[in-house]
């Protein structure tokens, strides 16, 4: 499978800001696949210069208990470093695969990612071009029909199931779409 849906839980909404995690799954037009999912250690994201927002953190409070175990989870001796992270996932990738990696707006999940790389001096493990907007296919179908979720809603990993498996679903509504 070639195509990666992605999704962060931040503290921010803008490229610098704070990862807490990061999950992604490959899928197929069809089936979804392989899964990755990690919490990054908050202290880790402050140590590379990124930011956190103070609008976000509010945000959180108003989450589920559930949604917001991943706050409490980033605070905890042991989590991994953004570092450590972002290494895994481009493990995951494996950049020679020629991957497209989806994101939830252009302007959010895969901006994100490339300014963390960046700060902590990795290449992201996919070309730049071959980034991808869920929310714009999403916008530009005729059919498409209502997302349901998967799991807790503001879980990384849950939410970017949730996604693929409703652009599979678009997908096959829509005929005259389809992944390359």
């Amino acid at each position: 499978m070639k195509h990666l849906m992605v999704d962060l839980e931040t503290l921010g909404t803008v490229p610098g800001c704070s990862i807490l995690s990061i999950g992604a799954v490959f899928f197929d037009g069809k089936t979804l696949g392989d899964e990755f999912y990690k919490v990054i250690h908050r202290r880790s994201c402050e140590e590379a210069g990124l930011h956190e927002d103070p609008d976000t953190i509010e945000w959180w409070s108003r989450q589920s208990i559930e949604a917001t175990q991943v706050l409490r989870d980033s605070l905890l001796d042991g989590q991994n470093s953004l570092t450590s992270v972002l290494t895994d996932f481009n493990a995951f990738i494996k950049r020679d695969t020629g991957v497209k990696v989806w994101g939830n707006g252009a302007d959010f999940d895969n901006p994100i990612l490339a300014c963390a790389y960046k700060a902590v001096g990795l290449e992201q493990g996919w070309l730049p071009y071959n980034g991808r907007c869920y929310r714009t296919i999403k916008n530009l179908a005729i059919n498409v029909p209502k997302l349901e979720r998967v799991g807790t809603y503001h879980n990384a990993l849950d939410d970017a199931k949730s996604q693929a498996i409703h652009l599979n679903t678009i997908l096959q509504l829509n005929p005259g779409l389809r992944l390359k």
